[in-house]
């Protein structure tokens, strides 16, 4: 991303305008590489995110919600003991460099006045959070650097400080290659005087309706087909661009193990289920063996001990044709009979236990698909704790005890209102459908769901009267929008009264059977 030296310079001063003098009240690590300062002074409170992650570096207000962890990582205790009280003086950025300094105002161990210096390095691959002390010896970074990592440029405590090795001084550096393509495509020469003149604004670019990428200008090389929006600050920029991209990584890692669960479960009932329908294949011949015992039966005076065959009038067939009977010479007429009664009474006793146990298998993958589908379109860490109950229920997951454990709030299902003003419920687990069905909804509201497809059970109250269409289609919206289709361009979507929704016998969460249904055609739009 195109954080370059020249976007920094720009955030540099919109932060120094807005925290200078602002006090740190409190540091939290909710993230193993994302640090948050609560700040406040004169002018109210603020929130600060030093973001040093690769791929996602970055340092802005900001005022997303994230969830701390019940116990704190050293890096941030660290951080409370050195910072916590402290007054940003300044927030400047070393030239060119791709980094900016928070210098802070604080006290020493004995109580004297004191400074100390953060830096927030947004090197890419190589960003870090460094905190240095008066004399400019590091006193700790979020990564450690040793020798065997870096040759050139160590980051340890008790290390003096230094910034990072500069560019050759003859090149035009601190440039993304975004800036330097557009440059190129505006024909302006490659040095720093080609930029003084053009306008700088926090700028977003947006393809298809989904963030790009961003930078301190707008943007002409890509025609039509990206817009260039601009925001009315460089943290608001930050904030939009990368809300989603976090969130939509996090969720991922949280439900990583969820997910690789579902899928190893869904992969053992496949492989019982293809080694079952090759057992039943095997069933096929059972009246076979029945017809054989039949011929054998009737033709046993024929038959003589040691025999390996009889040649019989086969009277299942039209015409009676000649037929070979294989028999085992070892046993009697009668044995031979026995066994092929046997062989066919096994076939059939096993088939009938196969087909069983083949729906069984059959449901079962059907269930843990409907879960992988429910993890894809988990959007909070609500969405997975529903799941993960579930699959604590339905037997999957072992449920976590112990002393201190803190007992989780249900999560409540989805609730929209219609243009019209009508409430519609979405569920957020197979659990949670069964719930809305049988037990909320009322026998006159409307149940949607997505055709064929998994996805959330959705309710329409209808309060005893008959909604109107538009609150029908929106109903039906997000019936496509939570379901696998949710990314298609039109879903095909059933709606009918709760009361013709019913649930077989021993069915798993989440599977039922409806009838009088009418199909509604409705676009899975996020907006909605």
């Amino acid at each position: 991303m195109p954080l370059d030296a020249i976007f920094i310079t720009e955030l540099g001063r919109e932060l120094q305008e807005r925290l200078a003098g602002m006090k740190i009240d409190r540091v939290h690590q909710p993230e193993k590489d994302t640090v948050v300062l609560a700040l406040r002074g004169n002018r109210g409170g603020a929130r600060l995110a030093l973001c040093f992650g690769s791929g996602s570096a970055r340092v802005c207000l900001t005022q997303a919600e994230y969830e701390n962890p019940a116990q704190p990582p050293m890096f941030c205790m660290l951080l409370r003991k050195y910072i916590q009280g402290a007054r940003i003086v300044e927030v400047t950025q070393p030239a060119r460099e791709r980094m900016l300094l928070f210098r802070l105002a604080c006290f020493d161990e004995l109580g004297q006045a004191s400074e100390r210096t953060l830096a927030a390095e947004l090197l890419g691959r190589n960003a870090n959070l460094i905190l240095v002390d008066a004399d400019g010896r590091i006193l700790d970074a979020a990564r450690r650097i040793d020798e065997e990592m870096s040759p050139l440029r160590q980051l340890l405590p008790g290390l003096i400080y230094r910034l990072p090795p500069k560019p050759d001084p003859g090149k035009f550096s601190g440039l993304s290659p975004l800036i330097r393509r557009e440059m190129e495509w505006r024909g302006l020469p490659p040095a720093p005087e080609s930029l003084e003149n053009l306008e700088r604004t926090p700028t977003m670019l947006v393809e298809d309706g989904k963030p790009k990428d961003f930078t301190f200008l707008p943007i002409l090389q890509y025609g039509p087909g990206v817009e260039s929006v601009s925001y009315p600050g460089w943290s608001q920029l930050l904030e939009a661009f990368y809300a989603e991209k976090d969130r939509t990584e996090h969720l991922k890692s949280r439900a990583k193990s969820l997910t690789k669960l579902v899928r190893n479960a869904k992969s053992r009932t496949e492989k019982k289920l293809a080694l079952r329908l090759q057992e039943l294949s095997a069933t096929e011949d059972r009246e076979t063996d029945k017809r054989m015992g039949d011929l054998v039966t009737a033709n046993i005076w024929r038959m003589k001990p040691g025999m390996a065959s009889v040649t019989v009038e086969d009277f299942y067939a039209p015409d009676s044709p000649l037929v070979d009977v294989p028999l085992d010479p070892r046993k009697s007429p009668q044995q031979n009979a026995a066994q092929y009664y046997k062989q066919y009474t096994k076939k059939k006793t096993a088939r009938e236990h196969l087909v069983a146990l083949i729906g069984e298998n059959r449901t079962e993958a059907e269930y843990l698909a409907s879960i992988a589908a429910e993890l894809d379109r988990a959007q909070t860490q609500a969405d997975l704790e529903v799941i993960r109950q579930e699959l604590v229920r339905a037997g999957y997951v072992r449920e976590q005890k112990g002393k201190g454990k803190r007992r989780e709030k249900p999560a409540q299902p989805l609730r929209f209102t219609t243009s019209a003003g009508l409430e519609v419920l979405v569920g957020r687990s197979n659990l949670q459908n069964d719930e809305l069905t049988f037990k909320t909804a009322r026998r006159t509201d409307l149940w949607l769901h997505a055709q064929k497809l998994h996805g959330a059970h959705v309710i329409l109250r209808c309060e005893g009267a008959q909604p109107d269409e538009r609150s029908v289609y929106e109903a039906a919206s997000l019936a496509a929008f939570y379901s696998e289709g949710g990314q298609a361009g039109r879903v095909a979507v059933d709606v009918t009264q709760a009361r013709f929704v019913k649930k077989q016998k021993g069915a798993r969460p989440g599977m039922v059977l409806y009838t009088d249904q009418r199909t509604v055609m409705a676009e899975p739009k996020k907006e909605i």
